[in-house]
């Protein structure tokens, strides 16, 4: 069994994902809907979706439809921890001029 996200517009569902079958093969559809992009699913079962995935195209889908990720500033996520643990930076050797 495989589950793939699908879209219904003008009276057909479209996968979000290619589909490897036959052309002419019959399938059975069963439908649950999913829970719209604005209702953020709970970490449990964004990870019980990305554990039932059977192909990396299905992993995708999950991972597609979850929560987005944040936008990360590398050097301000550095400072920060810099900061709180109270790390300092060693002075640099000073180097001597030669006259």
């Amino acid at each position: 069994m495989t589950s793939v996200l699908a879209v219904y517009e003008n009276g057909v569902l479209r996968p979000k994902v290619p589909l490897h079958l036959a052309e002419g093969q019959e399938v059975e559809v069963t439908m649950v809907d999913a829970k719209p992009v604005s209702e953020p699913i709970s970490d449990e079962e964004y990870l019980n979706r990305l554990q039932a995935a059977k192909s990396l195209q299905e992993m995708f889908a999950v991972m597609d439809s979850g929560p987005p990720e944040p936008e990360l500033d590398i050097m301000e996520a550095v400072n920060e921890s810099r900061r709180l643990t109270g790390f300092r930076m060693p002075e640099p050797k000073s180097q001597e001029v030669a006259g």
